[in-house]
């Protein structure tokens, strides 16, 4: 068990140990593992250097796991005499922090100095600028070697010198047709009476002889490339090519014996096994700096810039690995959170990056928040990012798939984000009190719209079988003049209100329960005192939105960002918790001023209207309940207003 005093935090919801100092990291080795908030992380995918990363990934399977992060700590205490630099997060490093006491220490000085005596710089620290140049320098000059040394080796085994290119290119633009001829060949021996046939027809030259032949190139070149001549299978290099095909026939003559008369299929073939053979080779000998092995000087300057990189970045890796200090500090950017998501007249903050869609689709929605996957392209640079965004502030009215919005990255850059999926939790107590209601509306909507609908269409329905069935009627009457056919017309278009009685009284019957019933309702409600009709509104209040309100509260406070991590590659020991406060900041909502510096030229009369009747109601409403408290019976002296009484009535 470590004596060591460690500092606790409430962080989210959560108790924390809390890394703040050099003496933290110096005894990371002691720290139980169960109190890590994470233990293990993606190379890829985060907002921090991926050479740090690589750094950090000792064994190189891509993930960062605890006794890696110990067996970094470890290697900085050895190598560095203080490690307040490394807490700072600092890119330049002076060369008296090194611990030369240390035999890779002493190493890692000596080579330090020397990239700076190699920039010439004199100065006592170094930066990873400095590290980074030079081992990027000495590594494109090691693979820029080992390329030129494997082209003089290829030159050395190119089969024709250094005109091997320009006879392999020839070599494949002639390939099909010089095997062409060798058919030919062959063809006249087995049909000897074919040989005209299989030559150039008189006929195609004279057919194109009229035109400018320049552009007929291409009819050209379909003609054999030489002669055809009976039981010939060779071509004769005294005699004329098809002009089509000349220069790069004579580009490979340099490949034959300069004493050859002619050239046969097999002389062909050797050109082309010895030209593949090359090709072959030169495939072999490729390389890439992937190829290039590590030697001790490369080691040694790696060594340093390892050292700058873990200097800047090993302290942030810490914050978001032991504790998630930088998600819950609204000044800096934890490193799985990639931008800024605007969309509804809301910025939201917490943006993390879809690498795996399929994972995020099957553990997103245990995080008990509403969430927003965006696909989002820049266009300034090309760059695609699929994105999951939380939003924890507002209403969901405006929110739907398909719906444009704009992300930016964390360094600024933007991008077209369009929603393709939506996972629906409550976003705050507020919004889930309201959400009762604004469903009943909408249902309401949906349903009038479809007995709308359905009304429409069986009365159109109705009245174009009417109407067919009448034209039929009259048309099998044979009516003898127009006089009949219009009086016929009138009567298939009239209006038999008879048919509709019933429907008129079953409407007035309703609205008259309805009637009835809003007039009980409002009977009951005047008979309560001040505080019976207050509770009575909030009890109904508490009915309908109660549950609601009480489920959201148990979400909310459930949230939880770890499935998210979960889906990305993080093995998370802990609840990363968006409490109600914590998710109030994450997003942030537009705020606009009470006053306005310019009236609006139209405005929504319909708004003055509901106003003026809510604010009748509200007068109607207070007065009733001051007269109640004074006894007063408001309700007789408007029946005595209304049968010419003069004396109103008074309780009292």
């Amino acid at each position: 068990m470590s004596d060591y005093k460690w500092k606790f935090a409430r962080i989210g919801g959560v108790t924390r140990v809390y890394i703040s100092s050099a003496e933290d990291i110096k005894h990371l080795g002691e720290l139980d593992k169960k109190m890590w908030t994470v233990l293990s992380c993606p190379v890829k995918g985060l907002e921090i250097d991926e050479q740090s990363l690589a750094y950090m990934d000792t064994n190189g399977d891509g993930q960062i796991r605890v006794d890696e992060v110990i067996g970094v700590s470890q290697w900085l205490c050895k190598v560095l005499k203080d490690l307040q630099p490394v807490v700072e997060g600092k890119d330049v490093l002076p060369l008296s922090a090194i611990n030369q006491e240390d035999e890779e220490g002493k190493k890692i000085y000596d080579v330090a100095a020397d990239i700076l005596s190699q920039l010439g710089k004199e100065t006592a620290e170094i930066s990873l600028a400095d590290s980074k140049g030079c081992l990027d320098a000495y590594r494109k000059a090691k693979f820029e070697a080992a390329l030129e040394a494997a082209k003089k080796e290829a030159e050395v085994a190119a089969p024709y010198g250094d005109k091997t290119a320009d006879i392999d290119a020839a070599y494949k633009a002639l390939d099909a047709k010089v095997k062409d001829f060798f058919l030919r060949g062959k063809l006249t021996k087995y049909s000897k009476e074919s040989t005209a046939a299989l030559d150039v027809q008189v006929a195609s030259i004279e057919g194109i002889s009229p035109a400018n032949l320049t552009d007929k190139l291409a009819e050209i070149a379909s003609y054999p490339i030489a002669r055809i001549k009976e039981g010939v299978e060779a071509i004769d290099l005294s005699e004329p090519i098809n002009p089509a095909w000349a220069a790069q026939f004579a580009t490979v003559k340099a490949a034959l014996d300069p004493k050859a008369k002619v050239l046969t299929e097999a002389d062909w073939n050797e050109i082309g096994a010895k030209l593949k053979a090359f090709e072959e080779y030169q495939k072999s000998i490729s390389i890439t700096e992937a190829d290039i092995t590590v030697d001790e000087e490369q080691a040694a300057k790696q060594s340093v810039d390892k050292l700058l990189h873990l200097t800047r970045d090993f302290f942030t890796l810490l914050r978001n690995y032991i504790t998630l200090q930088d998600l819950y500090n609204t000044k800096k950017w934890a490193i799985f959170q990639v931008g800024t998501l605007v969309v509804d007249q809301r910025t939201c903050d917490l943006c993390v990056r879809v690498t795996d869609a399929a994972a995020m689709a099957a553990q997103a929605a245990k995080s008990g928040m509403y969430l927003l996957t965006c696909d989002c392209v820049s266009k300034s640079t090309g760059k695609t990012m699929k994105i999951i965004a939380a939003v924890t502030v507002g209403e969901v009215g405006d929110l739907f798939v398909g719906k444009n919005c704009i992300f930016y990255d964390v360094y600024g850059v933007d991008y077209d984000a369009k929603i393709v999926n939506i996972i629906d939790n409550p976003i705050s107590i507020k919004q889930a009190a309201w959400s009762p209601y604004r469903k009943f509306s909408n249902f309401v909507g949906e349903q009038i719209s479809k007995f709308a609908a359905e009304k429409e269409g069986a009365v159109m329905s109705d009245a174009t079988a009417k109407f067919n069935a009448k034209t039929a009627e009259v048309k099998s009457a044979d009516l003898t003049n127009a006089a009949a056919a219009k009086e016929a017309g009138k009567t298939a278009g009239s209006f038999d209100i008879a048919k509709f009685s019933g429907v008129f009284a079953a409407i007035g019957l309703g609205l008259g329960m309805l009637g009835s019933c809003v007039v009980a309702i409002f009977s009951g409600l005047v008979k309560l005192s001040l505080w019976q009709l207050i509770l009575v509104i909030l009890a109904i209040f508490l009915i309908i939105s109660g549950p609601s309100m009480f489920i959201a509260w148990l979400k909310l406070r459930k949230r939880n960002l770890a499935p998210i991590l979960n889906a990305q590659g993080w093995a998370v020991n802990a609840a990363a918790k968006i409490n109600i406060p914590f998710g109030n900041v994450l997003t942030q909502a537009v705020n606009f001023p009470v006053k306005f510096d310019v009236k609006d030229p139209y405005p929504d009369k319909t708004h003055r209207i509901r106003n003026f009747f809510l604010i009748l109601l509200l007068i109607l409403i207070v007065a009733y309940l001051i007269c109640n408290a004074l006894g007063f019976d408001w309700l007789a002296y408007c029946k005595e207003l209304c049968t010419g009484s003069s004396a109103p009535a008074n309780v009292n």
